[in-house]
């Protein structure tokens, strides 16, 4: 499709042709190119180069997304402002993003529910196939091409040549080695320090895990490209890459599903960025709630995270966890979205055995070798770009926060327990880990009767409860054998590693192979009333015996 332009000064100005239809619902795709790069247009406030093309203010259907694709070399700057609420806002610097795959473009913007467009693009040459994109969530990968009409509410005059909002803003140079495998800790402009080896988290997946928090799954907020065409893989683990988006903060709670929809839309279609899915991993609102994002993402085991595509070279064994919103200059983050980062960082990193407050180490692609980063980063810290905001300085927060969450997870719960078992690994004065497990008058005895390791069990008169986890609290199964009184002694008597309960009386042995059953296995007289008795593998064959 070409477009009929006009120019102004010496900038293309893109205006609407006469007798075009009105704009379908949905997804919109308009192409911004209908002659090649002109002379810089006169005044204009960028440094480096002036506006090669400037869009009239066009109408659109309401959309939540906006965002600018092209094909060949990549223009200097894409900005972009919005008309909400009959209110133009202002220019928005877009970040431009390319990747090995898909169609390079910028980042999306979102808005809370606008009806017109206005683009500005500079550089010293355009770009092939520049073309804008809009969508609702509801367009799928059929968008309409027509040009719009001229926006109903007209901007300011002289106001297309303001600054962008965001002009000022730099992007630093990403960290990636700025960090060695021995520091632990990082908070924007102090050095790091490494976490003191006493108040590190243990560096392995533990049976206690930070609950997961309550997430939006991809078929309630209206996805059902299940599954994508798109193979996923997964990884290791080891990192979580914080985001923030471009554009308005004034969706509203009602309107963030369509916003995550949109955004999933442009990630996905080739009309878009053609990734084939949503990039990011999870997104977040400004309200707190959390949306599944990139297919796989849920249903990825502990330890593992599907991989995503949302800040490339550290996509493989990273969680992509993006706020939805421009926290830039004045604007902060919600305190409520804040803890949702939290809430998601300690929950994938305790079930994946990762301290928030260690580092990462990924194999970089772009530089052939690994570089290492603090575990939970900013966008910045691997890419060149302000991402994520005002969020970054906040991120030493979120590491401490979610190390809490995790150490709380962790430690035993008393609940309804009297007694404390402690444990050690290496036989020192000191004990590893405890459990909360019985009441005063129980007795306590250790065996691997289920099958599940060698786990406490206790006795109140002839009623066993075997602990089916080292944790408190933990599951439990009862299970009546025997009379109170009896002798309790367990082994392994067939070699299966799964011990038996013996109960003795006088020179009687009654052995409970299965104590579901409530009846011995089988019962032998040994041995005398009061000799000592001993059970465990003499001779070496793999099975416990009884001796006397």
């Amino acid at each position: 499709m070409r477009v009929r332009a006009a120019v102004l000064g010496s900038a293309l100005i893109l205006a609407p042709t006469a007798a075009i239809a009105e704009p379908a619902e949905g997804t919109a795709v308009i192409s911004l190119l209908d002659a090649g790069a002109t002379e810089p247009l006169a005044d204009s406030p960028s440094e480096s180069a002036g506006y090669q093309l400037l869009t009239e203010p066009l109408a659109a259907d309401e959309f939540f997304v906006a965002g600018v694709t092209w094909e060949g070399a990549a223009p200097h700057s894409v900005e972009i402002r919005a008309l909400e609420q009959d209110e133009w806002g202002d220019w928005y610097a877009l970040e431009i993003e390319a990747d090995d795959e898909g169609r390079d473009g910028t980042e999306p913007y979102i808005a809370g529910g606008a009806f017109g467009i206005q683009v500005r693009v500079s550089g010293e040459v355009l770009p092939e196939a520049l073309d804008l994109a809009l969508s609702n969530g509801r367009g799928g990968d059929s968008p309409s091409t027509e040009i719009p009409d001229e926006a109903a509410v007209a901007p300011q005059p002289g106001s297309e040549m303001e600054e962008a909002i965001n002009a000022d803003e730099v992007a630093p140079e990403p960290l990636l080695d700025a960090h060695t495998a021995t520091t632990s800790s990082f908070t924007a402009g102090d050095a790091v320090q490494a976490v003191p080896a006493s108040l590190a988290l243990p560096m392995s997946p533990s049976t206690l895990t930070v609950p997961a928090p309550r997430v939006v799954t991809r078929a309630q907020w209206g996805e059902t490209r299940v599954p994508p065409l798109w193979r996923p893989s997964y990884a290791n683990l080891g990192g979580a890459v914080i985001h923030h988006t471009a554009g308005s903060n004034s969706y509203t709670a009602a309107q963030a599903p369509s916003v995550v929809q949109s955004v999933h839309d442009y990630h996905t279609y080739s009309w878009g960025r053609g990734w084939d899915d949503i990039g990011y991993n999870f997104l977040i609102d400004r309200f707190g709630t959390i949306y599944e994002g990139r297919y796989g993402t849920l249903s990825s085991t502990a330890g593992k995270m599907v991989v995503g595509g949302h800040a490339a070279p550290a996509n493989t064994g990273s969680v992509g966890i993006s706020v939805m919103g421009t926290y830039t200059g004045t604007v902060q983050p919600s305190a409520s979205s804040m803890t949702a980062i939290e809430d998601i960082v300690a929950w994938q990193f305790s079930r994946a055995g990762v301290d928030p407050r260690g580092t990462w180490t990924f194999y970089n692609s772009r530089l052939g070798r690994n570089s290492t980063v603090p575990a939970v980063l900013g966008h910045r810290d691997v890419s060149s770009t302000v991402c994520p905001g005002n969020i970054y300085p906040l991120l030493s927060s979120v590491r401490a926060n979610a190390a809490l969450k995790i150490e709380s997870a962790r430690k035993p719960q008393r609940g309804d327990n009297d007694i404390a078992i402690y444990k050690t690994n290496d036989f020192s004065p000191t004990a590893n880990e405890y459990q909360y497990f019985g009441k005063s008058g129980d007795e306590v005895y250790v065996g691997n009767v289920l099958g599940n390791g060698d786990l406490p069990f206790i006795r109140r008169g002839n009623t066993f409860i075997f602990a089916e986890g080292p944790t408190s609290p933990t599951t439990t199964r009862t299970h009546v054998l025997g009379t109170a009184g009896q002798e309790v002694y367990t082994g392994d008597i067939d070699g299966t590693g799964r011990e038996a309960v013996i109960l003795r009386s006088g020179n009687r042995f009654d052995i409970y192979q299965n104590p579901a059953s409530n009846r011995p296995t089988k019962s032998i007289n040994y041995g005398r009333a009061g000799d000592e008795v001993f059970v465990f593998d003499w001779d070496g064959d793999g099975m416990d015996e009884i001796a006397v």
